[in-house]
């Protein structure tokens, strides 16, 4: 059988965004005339559309370029900040230990991959790369698999959004969702990922198993 090989996205599964993004929320939250929001509202809203987002906060439509241009002005002030998901740093310190093969990509840009890795001391990732801005998780995840040559591995791609799913499905590849970083559980075992976990070691336990049937 072939060595699996795992494929990390960043933000809200590696690094923990969504604690910074509902308090960026709230630091906005005047500038787009509605009244702050508490965790449980925000913890609905996660699972939401963009639009359904805005009709629920009642912020007009128009104002949706805008609210784009200001989270991302905002989330450039706080990726320093970031810290690592809880659980996280133990898991990627069992997986080099295990020598299993495993890479971070992300939109985030490479010099704030670098600097998060740096900060963390986390030295197992095989490759890191991000791009600039929003990107089309389809044909990136597409690209890096045929970049680095990785068609002779067993293939997981690890996130915590629906498009992580769906990226994966496209690119006939193993999917692993977690439930710590945007999407809430419910939400995306609606969506039938290969695996569903809420605790990063759980990752582990799918190699366990891998392992066994090899």
């Amino acid at each position: 059988m072939k060595t699996p090989y795992l494929l990390f996205d960043f933000d809200g599964t590696i690094a923990d965004s969504i604690h910074p993004l509902f308090e960026m929320l709230n630091r906005m939250a005047p500038s787009l005339n509605i009244g702050p929001v508490t965790w449980e509202e925000f913890d609905r809203l996660r699972d939401l559309s963009p639009r359904q987002i805005l009709k629920e906060l009642k912020i007009p439509l128009y104002m949706m370029p805008k609210l784009i241009r200001m989270v991302l002005e905002e989330y450039r002030d706080i990726i320093s900040h970031l810290q690592p998901c809880e659980g996280v740093l133990e898991l990627l310190s069992n997986l080099k230990e295990r020598n299993i093969p495993h890479a971070l990509l992300s939109s985030n840009a490479d010099q704030n991959l670098a600097a998060f890795l740096a900060k963390y001391q986390i030295d197992s990732f095989a490759w890191a790369e991000g791009t600039e801005g929003i990107l089309n998780k389809n044909r990136y995840l597409g690209k890096q698999i045929r970049k680095h040559k990785l068609q002779q591995y067993d293939l997981y791609y690890i996130g915590d959004e629906i498009r992580d799913i769906e990226a994966a499905i496209h690119n006939r590849i193993k999917s692993i969702a977690v439930s710590w970083g945007l999407h809430s559980h419910n939400h995306l075992q609606k969506h039938k990922p290969d695996y569903l976990v809420d605790k990063p070691l759980e990752i582990l336990e799918i190699m366990n198993q891998t392992n066994k049937h090899k």
